[in-house]
Parts: structure tokens; sequence; C-alpha cells
């Protein structure tokens, strides 16, 4: 089994592995447009410092990934250096799930964006994810919200 950060060669496998953790959530209703902008967004970032992903390969099979889009905002309480990261796609394919995959991915990719300056991760969670994010210390919270413009 080989962990390590994504590059340039590995985008196609990663989309592949997006595209199926985002259907597994449910129907994309622009599916096309979706991985349209999905591919340009790594495309520009990839190898950049605004953007981790960590991937688990078998035998040159992608079967998990951990994502994070990195970002500044001004200063908060719970960050007072203001950047924070914004986990996604963590994700292992169905016959590969409950071997660890994603908590090793986890850990790198949390010791990295400490590396990197980040001092907050926010992310939002499956049923499933969850017992793993509490473990690796997460706390849930109960005052988040969205709006979709």
């Amino acid at each position: 089994m080989e962990y390590r950060q994504a590059n340039g060669e590995d985008l196609e496998n990663f989309m592949n592995v997006r595209m199926e953790f985002a259907s597994s959530m449910g129907e994309i209703p622009t599916r096309e447009r979706f991985r349209e902008e999905t591919e340009a967004y790594l495309r520009e970032h990839l190898g950049k410092d605004d953007l981790l992903i960590f991937i688990a390969a078998d035998k040159g099979r992608m079967i998990a990934t951990c994502m994070a889009c990195i970002f500044m905002t001004a200063p908060l309480p719970s960050c007072p250096s203001g950047k924070i990261a914004v986990l996604l796609n963590v994700y292992t394919v169905k016959d590969h799930r409950r071997k660890g995959h994603a908590e090793k991915l986890l850990r790198l990719t949390l010791e990295e964006l400490k590396r990197r300056g980040v001092r907050k991760v926010i992310l939002d969670h499956t049923y499933d994810g969850f017992p793993l994010y509490k473990k690796l210390g997460f706390e849930a919270s109960e005052r988040h919200m969205s709006l979709r413009l």
C-alpha cells in the first residue's frame, strides 16, 4: 500500500474517485458541469500551497483520498492566524473500507496542514465518518449553518 501526496499524474484517477464519492452522497444535478469545474480547479491549484491531496494506492489503483482546501480569513477567536482548511473527499472505495486507510490519510493531511500553518480545519461529515473524526479530535458544532446562493 502506498500513501502519498497526489500530483498532476493522479488527476484523472482522483477525479474518478471524487465522482464516485460525490455520487454516493446523492444525485449530482449538473454532473458534467461539476466534473468540469472540479477538474479546472484541480489543474489550477494542484501543487500550490492552497490545495493538499493525499491518496492511498494499492498496486497502482487509487483506493482512498483526502483533500484539503486552504484559505485565509480575518483572524477569529477560534483561529487567530485566520488560516483555515476545509476537509473534503475523505473517501475509501467500498472493497477497501474498515482497514485504516482513511485514518492514515487524515493523519498525514493534518500533519501537513499543521506544518503549513493551518490552525483550524472544518468539514461536513457523513454518519460513517463521524466516529473517525471524533477519534482524531474533531468537535461537533451545533452552530454551523450554510446558505446556498
